[in-house]
């Protein structure tokens, strides 16, 4: 008698199943509109690209 009070394991399995699909569909598609409709841009002078490692070689050259 207590089996029917009992959800079945295959439903608990389903619905564990679509809770983890909605889940990752929710996060896939708030990354990608924030993605495709970002707008924000920092305040400021857009950064110089001459200085700091940006251009430095990760190997080194020999004299």
């Amino acid at each position: 008698m207590d089996d029917d009070k009992e959800p079945k394991f295959w439903i608990t399995v389903l619905k564990l199943v679509l809770g983890a699909i909605a889940l990752i569909a929710f996060f896939g598609l708030g990354l990608y509109f924030t993605a495709k409709y970002n707008t924000y841009t920092p305040e400021g002078a857009p950064p110089d690209g001459s200085w700091g490692i940006s251009n430095d070689s990760p190997i080194r050259k020999h004299r």
